[in-house]
């Protein structure tokens, strides 16, 4: 009687049942590491605070702000508008300016 119980137990489940399939050794599927690309500064923003002499020559540049702060941007804008050139005016002028660099 308890063979028959058994043997029900075994139809009625067949994920119970061993099959040859079930011998194998399971199968392990490779795990790819791919590195994280270098992230690609965008945005890149810097404003200036400069002073146009009547002269039309450009200096006296300080950061008032930059979206990337330490990493040089702030300086390269200085040296961009330092030594510039504008219009001739018939007075100094302080003026602001946002320099954007691009990738």
């Amino acid at each position: 009687m308890i063979a028959l119980v058994i043997a029900l137990a075994l139809s009625a489940n067949p994920g119970v049942t061993r099959t040859a399939d079930s011998l194998a050794a399971p199968r392990v599927q490779p795990v790819v590491m791919m590195a994280d690309p270098a992230p690609v500064l965008a945005g890149v923003a810097v404003t200036l605070e400069c002073t146009a002499h009547t002269d039309g020559k450009v200096d006296g540049c300080s950061v008032l702000g930059e979206t990337h702060p330490g990493m040089g941007f702030g300086a390269a804008a200085i040296a961009l508008m330092n030594g510039s050139e504008v219009e001739p005016g018939p007075r100094d002028v302080q003026f602001a300016r946002t320099i954007q660099f691009t990738p």
